[in-house]
């Protein structure tokens, strides 16, 4: 961990004086929303789901056994199916079409292009606070779920709370 830590503080410190502004350490803690580290998001990811045969490749067992662990003895949820086709189906769309991902393809995968992290990053704010799902938030919802608005970069990690009137 603290080589995966290291590694990703380096590449956040764009001055390379070992000393994190808010914005590089905003990069350290969310470096998917950051152009110049994204190449780190797909090396992590890449490491963390090539297990099997560490081969610099995703393969269908890899990508599957990273969000479910077969028993043995149980039926395969319907939703690990699913993500097995999608897999399948993506494989076909792909040039080379070997059954498995490469570092292109892992960062298409998880970081594509069309993907709006500030509204997705939103909209999960207002879903899980707005209590009676209205579309709104009251001060009491958002103050009821503080603990997801001081986390978020949406809010400048709670900054952006305390700079309002309606507070």
């Amino acid at each position: 961990m603290m080589v995966r830590d290291e590694r990703r503080f380096k590449m956040a410190d764009k001055d390379g004086d070992l000393i994190a502004t808010k914005e590089e350490f905003t990069a350290f803690l969310h470096p998917e929303e950051y152009d110049y580290m994204k190449d780190i998001v797909v090396q992590e990811t890449m490491e963390d789901i090539d297990f099997k045969n560490v081969d610099g490749f995703i393969d269908l067992e890899e990508y599957i056994g990273d969000m479910y662990r077969h028993d043995g003895n149980a039926d395969e949820p319907e939703w690990v199916k699913t993500e097995r086709e999608q897999f399948v189906e993506l494989n076909k769309i792909k040039k080379n079409r070997d059954g498995k991902m490469d570092k292109e393809e892992t960062k298409d995968w998880i970081l594509p292009s069309d993907y709006d992290h500030a509204e997705a990053e939103a909209r999960h704010l207002v879903y899980e606070s707005d209590q009676n799902k209205d579309g709104k938030l009251t001060k009491e919802e958002i103050v009821d779920k503080y603990d997801l608005f001081v986390g978020s970069q949406a809010t400048d990690f709670g900054e952006a709370l305390v700079r309002h009137d309606e507070f």
